[in-house]
C-alpha cells in the first residue's frame, strides 16, 4: 500500500482528500450541533425553576387571595380612603383629636390643620394640637390615640410643666403639650 502512495501520489491526495473532507464536515455539524444542544440545555436548567415557581403560585393561588384582601383590610383599617377629600380627612383629623384630648380631661387649647404633603402614594394629613393636663390624662390620651383607627400617628411631641401657683400646691402638677399628628390618605 505504501507503494501505490508513492506511485500514485495524486491519486492517495484525491482519495484522502474525499475520506477527511466529509469526516471534517461531520464532526463541525457534529461539534455545532452539540454547541447548540448545551445552550438550550442551559436556558431550560434557568426556565425549569421560573415555570416551578409559577406552578406554585397558581397552586396557591385561593390563599394569596385570601392574603391579599386581609392586607387591604389591614390597609383600609389603617388609612384613609381615596375617596374621601384630604381637606376632609384633616378637618376629621381634628375634631377626632379634639374629642379623644378631651374625653381624657386634658384641656384643648389650641389645633391648627397643616397643609397636606403628597407622597408617593399617600397624603400626609397633619394637625398640631396645643392641649394641658395632667400626667395621667396625657397617658391615657395618648392610648386612645393609638387605638383610634384609622391610624393617627404621633409625628412630633413636646410636653413641659406648667408652673404651679403658691395657693394650689397639692395639685397634681399641669403639662402643657404640643403634638404633631399625622394621617395618611391613599392616593393611585
Amino acid at each position: 500500500m505504501r507503494y501505490w502512495i508513492k506511485t500514485h501520489r495524486r491519486s492517495a491526495i484525491l482519495v484522502g482528500a474525499t475520506l477527511v473532507v466529509p469526516a471534517y464536515l461531520f464532526l463541525l455539524v457534529l461539534g455545532q450541533t452539540l454547541s447548540v444542544r448545551a445552550g438550550y440545555q442551559d436556558q431550560i436548567d434557568t426556565i425549569e425553576p421560573r415555570i416551578a415557581r409559577m406552578q406554585g403560585l397558581v397552586e396557591k393561588e385561593e390563599a394569596l387571595r385570601e392574603a391579599l384582601s386581609g392586607v387591604n383590610n389591614v390597609m383600609n383599617d389603617h388609612i384613609y380612603p381615596e375617596s374621601t377629600d384630604s381637606a376632609a380627612v384633616s378637618a376629621s383629623l381634628q375634631a377626632e383629636a379634639r374629642r379623644i384630648l378631651g374625653q381624657s380631661g386634658m384641656e384643648v387649647t389650641n389645633s391648627q390643620v397643616l397643609p397636606v404633603r403628597k407622597r408617593d402614594t399617600f397624603d400626609y394629613v397633619s394637625v398640631k394640637v396645643v392641649a394641658r393636663g395632667e400626667l395621667e390624662q396625657l397617658d391615657q390620651s395618648l392610648s386612645d390615640l393609638a387605638r383610634f383607627r384609622p391610624a393617627i400617628f404621633i409625628e412630633s411631641f413636646d410636653a413641659f410643666p406648667n408652673r404651679k401657683s403658691r395657693k394650689n400646691e397639692e395639685e397634681e402638677q399641669t403639662l402643657t403639650v404640643t403634638m404633631q399628628l399625622l394621617s395618611l390618605r391613599a392616593i393611585r
